[in-house]
């Protein structure tokens, strides 16, 4: 119980860390093209959710599954969570495209894309300078 706790409590920040960071390199990238600051918020925000709600429980799943064996590879654990974040990431998009055709929700190229790759591979890292969530990585 205190693993699913700890898990729980450290996917939230995950995803809270991943759309602060989505929405700063969107916010950077239209302050050179439009200044739009509520632009950028909204869309940032709606590709979370959107993140959210399609591969929100395939990642729990595939955590559960795969991570113990990721889990004893030795290297530092905020890395290994960033290599296991975007691994999953990809290869959720990359098999929603299969199965979905170009009718998908979040398609598997474009600026948002790439947002969303970097800030879910930059999101463990930054977690990790925080002992607390560093402590959380490690018991997990």
């Amino acid at each position: 119980m205190d693993k699913l706790i700890n898990f729980t409590i450290l996917y939230i920040s995950l995803f809270v860390i991943e759309t602060v960071g989505c929405f700063l390199i969107v916010l950077f990238y239209f302050i050179f093209e439009s200044l739009d600051f509520k632009g950028s918020f909204d869309t940032a925000i709606l590709w979370n959710l959107w993140r959210l709600m399609f591969y929100g429980l395939p990642f729990i799943a595939l955590y559960f599954l795969f991570f113990k064996h990721f889990g004893s590879i030795k290297v530092c654990k905020p890395l290994l969570f960033s290599i296991f974040n975007i691994f999953v990431y990809v290869l959720l998009s990359v098999l929603s495209r299969i199965i979905w055709g170009k009718n998908i929700p979040l398609p598997a190229e474009g600026i948002m894309f790439w947002t969303a790759c970097a800030s879910i591979f930059l999101a463990p890292i930054v977690l990790g300078f925080i002992p607390y969530f560093r402590g959380l990585m490690n018991k997990i």
